[in-house]
């Protein structure tokens, strides 16, 4: 008890020591920082005084020369120049009331042309230090300048009055510019007292500060000679004790001797080992060492035994008394003992086993799935680099096979994510049963899967896959009595010796599964890396980087095609805009080559933000073609409802551009709104409330169902332009198109024909009933700039057959 009492009491007086020395150290900054923060205030007052006073000369200037010209525009630039002057004086009302209202006195200053960092210290200084007779002087001098400031603004009042009469007194005018002149003089000597007071502030106060800084070091110093005296006494005292210490520590430390005999043990190693003190001495340390370890270090413990180093660290399993191991951490260190110059080892043993389980268990986590207990995919891909590194060095085969689950989103949405997840999770073990010992199976994420096909041609690898296919098709899922099938599809292609690399091997499953879905869904493609069908899907992958580029580099442009009644060429103005490309050799790309690759790899989010921002922007800097336009229709792509902020992006738009929502039409084609249904309606909602209105686009080509068009607020349906190219020839065509519009009419919906191109498909529209027409026959696209140029009654003589 006695030890622990001098072990403790040690302790406080080390650590007061130690709270001693770093309270001074910030006592000394703390002094420091408030010397500079005093002059900082001086110096800022001293710059704002120069401040108030350019500002006060430059409105007396400006008021000058309205009282001389009338021009109204001097009149603002001296209202603009007293702000700054009026702003420190509200500051200055603010910081010497009885009580402080601290912004307002931020407000006033900052308003006055003072930095913002500034005016905090500026505040503090008048509020703590106007007793100093300097400071006190300075205040004097600038209160004496609110009766002139306030003069000069009704004198400002009192010129504009007159020049806005007309005819203004020329007497009068005179008066008030010799007024001017006296306020100015004024002015300027109130300006000069502020100044020289603010002077003899800085010299005092530097004076001042200079004396008690010295004193204030001086004591500093003494105060930490004293505690780094009584610091190493201290020491010295604890070095006498360590022993002592050592024996009480709570970490496991023995000495060894050079025959790896244990010649001393303190109680911490005993009570981690399970042994007596007895019984470790003179114990083979090596005993104490897991077979299966001993060889861990073995260079480190020769080199220490040569005397190559001092010491060395590492970790290895130690066995306990009662035969269980534990890992442990070892700190060897070779001591010489002085007397008998021989040398011996220290080492320092500390229990590990927890910290080792938990490492275990993260370096699991962070190869692992944790849902499935599949590796993941930075594991996977790590597997991938392995076995194409063996490919290329033993001219063996493997597969590579890519699996994504083809109706899991409508199982986790209907059924909720618990069920979505034990799904994944019998997924993941039908999978696995029906593969080789030797393959790999990875969750990569979501419902995609990868699997690693061992010592297998492409042939094998067709086989096994749709085995698992087959299994997996089978698969009926039930959850609380609600029914699920599942199917997939899969991309195989080979891992060779020619495979680029791990990218690129993945890229090319991803293709050749993506190959799968668009054949049809739950089916195996297998593709090799020549592939007629992987080049062309890969030739698409790399449109992703040229519209990435394109959007960086602005080579987007857009153009507008107008849609017009069909028998009235006049009326309000529509028109829909079109995004086009231009390549860098100055030509134009079809929006066929770069929109479909845009939306399979998700950029086609981007290009909506890109034609939405564009064109708000254009139409609110046009507000007589503003005017005119009944709507102007803008497509989206059904990618942008998958990101949360779409809807927040257009509103902020609106709002940024001053477009009014009502000139906007979206449309959104018939397969987004049915595949994205609740964001879709979510999004209408929104922007239906604030007034724009949308069109269902391509209309009849997905699916062909009218039910949902009750629950989507659509005030348009643009009838597919493959009914109405061959309307004139094609009865089944004009029959669909007739349903088509008597549908939009029972729904008081307005209707429009797209791809209409002669005057007979015009002419039976019209018959029809079609509201609205769009095509070559109406208009061809042109730049949306071209449009914007023009007046109304230019553009509706671009309408008709003679100008396609």
């Amino acid at each position: 008890m006695r030890g622990t009492g001098q072990k403790t009491n040690l302790q406080r007086k080390l650590t007061a020591l130690i709270a001693g020395l770093c309270l001074t150290i910030i006592l000394t900054v703390g002094f420091m920082v408030a010397v500079v923060q005093l002059q900082s205030a001086i110096t800022a007052y001293t710059w704002g005084e120069s401040v108030w006073s350019r500002a006060q000369v430059d409105t007396v200037h400006h008021l000058d020369r309205f009282a001389q010209t009338g021009r109204f525009p001097e009149l603002a630039m001296a209202r603009q120049s007293l702000s700054i002057p009026i702003g420190d004086l509200h500051a200055r009302i603010a910081m010497t009331s009885p009580e402080l209202h601290w912004q307002r006195a931020q407000n006033g200053l900052i308003q006055g042309g003072n930095h913002p960092r500034d005016v905090n210290r500026m505040i503090l200084l008048v509020r703590y230090f106007s007793w100093l007779d300097q400071l006190d002087s300075a205040l004097t001098a600038w209160e004496n300048t609110d009766g002139l400031l306030l003069e000069l603004d009704q004198i400002g009042n009192a010129l504009e009055r007159e020049w806005l009469t007309g005819t203004p007194d020329r007497e009068r005018l005179q008066a008030l510019r010799e007024r001017l002149s006296l306020l100015d003089q004024r002015l300027q000597q109130n300006a000069r007292k502020f100044r020289l007071a603010m002077g003899d502030a800085a010299r005092w106060a530097a004076s001042f500060l200079s004396i008690v800084s010295a004193s204030f070091l001086i004591f500093v110093a003494l105060l930490s000679w004293f505690l780094g005296f009584r610091l190493v006494r201290l020491l010295q005292r604890a070095e006498q004790n360590f022993r002592s210490i050592f024996e009480q520590s709570a970490i496991g430390i023995i000495q060894i001797d050079t025959s790896g005999r244990i010649v001393n043990a303190n109680q911490a190693t005993c009570d981690i080992l399970g042994y007596q003190p007895n019984e470790l001495v003179p114990y083979p340390y090596r005993e104490l060492v897991h077979p299966e370890d001993w060889d861990i270090a073995s260079e480190e413990r020769r080199a220490i035994n040569r005397g190559d180093i001092d010491s060395y660290t590492t970790e290895h399993r130690l066995v306990r008394k009662d035969n269980e191991f534990l890992w442990a951490r070892l700190t060897v260190s070779r001591v010489w003992d002085a007397p008998s110059a021989s040398a011996y080892f220290t080492t320092v043993l500390e229990d590990i086993s927890e910290s080792h389980r938990l490492s275990t268990e993260l370096s699991f986590m962070a190869t692992h799935d944790s849902l499935t207990g599949l590796i993941n995919r930075r594991a996977f891909e790590h597997q991938l680099a392995s076995r194409l590194g063996r490919v290329r060095k033993e001219g063996s085969q493997h597969a590579l096979c890519f699996i994504d689950l083809d109706q899991f989103k409508v199982a986790n949405d209907t059924s909720g994510h618990d069920a979505g997840d034990h799904l994944l999770r019998q997924v993941a073990d039908i999978i696995g049963n029906n593969l080789r010992e030797a393959d790999t199976l990875a969750r990569l994420g979501g419902d995609e899967f990868g699997i690693i096909l061992e010592n297998c041609n492409l042939n094998t690898a067709r086989h096994v896959a749709e085995k698992v296919r087959a299994a997996l098709d089978h698969l009926v899922f039930t959850w609380q009595e609600t029914s699920h099938t599942i199917s997939c599809s899969i991309g195989v292609v080979p891992i060779t010796a020619e495979s680029s690399g791990i990218n690129a091997l993945m890229k090319a499953a991803d293709i050749a599964c993506y190959t799968a879905k668009d054949s049809g869904r739950n089916r195996v493609c297998v593709m090799s890396m020549d592939d007629e069908h992987m080049a062309s899907q890969r030739g698409q992958m790399e449109w992703l980087n040229r519209i990435q580029a394109a959007l960086q580099g602005n080579l987007f442009f857009l153009e507008c095609q107008i849609i017009a009644p069909p028998s009235k060429p006049r009326g309000g103005l529509r028109y829909e805009v079109l995004i086009r490309l231009r390549s860098p050799d100055g030509s134009v790309v079809p929006p066929s080559a770069f929109l479909p690759p845009a939306e399979r790899y998700g950029v086609a989010a981007k290009i909506d933000r890109w034609v939405i921002n564009h064109v708000l922007s254009k139409l609110s800097e046009a507000p007589q073609h503003l005017a005119a336009l009944e709507a102007c229709h803008i497509n989206l792509s059904g990618r942008s409802f998958d990101k949360a902020d779409f809807a927040d992006f257009v509103v902020e738009q609106f709002d940024h551009y001053g477009v009014p929502p009502g000139k906007i039409c979206f449309e959104i084609t018939e397969t987004a709104a049915v595949h994205n249904l609740l964001e879709v309606q979510a999004f209408m909602k929104r922007l239906s409330d604030m007034g724009c209105s949308f069109a269902l686009d391509d209309f009849g080509s997905g699916l062909s169902s009218f039910g949902y068009l009750r629950r989507l607020p659509v005030t348009c349906l643009k009838i597919d332009g493959m009914f109405v190219r061959d309307i004139v020839t094609n009865k089944t065509d004009l029959a669909m198109v007739r349903a088509i519009h008597d549908i939009g009419r029972t729904m008081n919906m307005t209707t429009v024909a797209e791809y209409v191109e002669s005057k007979e498909a015009a002419s039976l529209l019209t018959e029809i009933g079609v509201n609205l027409i769009q095509g070559f026959w109406v208009h061809r696209p042109c730049p949306l700039d071209d449009i914007l140029a023009r007046e109304p009654a230019q553009i509706y003589s671009l309408l008709g057959p003679n100008k396609t």
